[in-house]
């Protein structure tokens, strides 16, 4: 059992539920687990006559990810561990995972992976096997197998 769990999440929702079930069994009674959305930078961006700065997209992008990580929150804390909801800025998914990891005092990291293979895995690097490779900090991997999805 952990003392601090943390749960990235990439936005999907039917791999969540079964990554949390898992990651809620590794957090001790007096434990925390903390929901972390990475979110890229916002971007100026112009449609027709209308032009969306890079503070707006990015505002915008917060509030969802916020709603987001709530929905989950407000039906974890009713059943087991405090748990809340963490919205980053960062170009780099990966580095933002780690680097909260450390800052926050993180003892695990539990991840859903993609399992991807052959060329979809070339033209898209897994943010899963990326934080594994390098970071310091243990990481439990959520394959599909695992979740009876494969």
């Amino acid at each position: 059992m952990f003392r601090k769990v943390l749960v990235p999440l990439d936005g999907s929702i039917k791999e969540v539920e079964g990554v949390l079930d898992i990651a809620s069994d590794l957090i001790d009674e007096e434990g925390e687990g903390v929901l972390l959305r990475v979110i890229p930078p916002g971007e100026t961006r112009m449609t027709g006559l209308f032009i969306t700065t890079a503070a707006q997209e990015e505002r915008d992008q917060r509030a969802r990810a916020r709603s987001y990580l709530k929905y989950f929150t407000d039906g974890l804390n009713r059943s087991s561990a405090r748990w809340r909801g963490e919205v980053l800025v960062s170009k780099s998914v990966a580095e933002a995972v780690l680097d909260f990891a450390r800052r926050e005092e993180v003892d695990v990291i539990a991840m859903y992976t993609h399992d991807r293979k052959g060329l979809a895995k070339m033209f898209k690097a897994s943010v899963t096997e990326q934080v594994t490779k390098k970071g310091d900090i243990e990481v439990r991997v959520v394959r599909p197998s695992d979740l009876g999805l494969a």
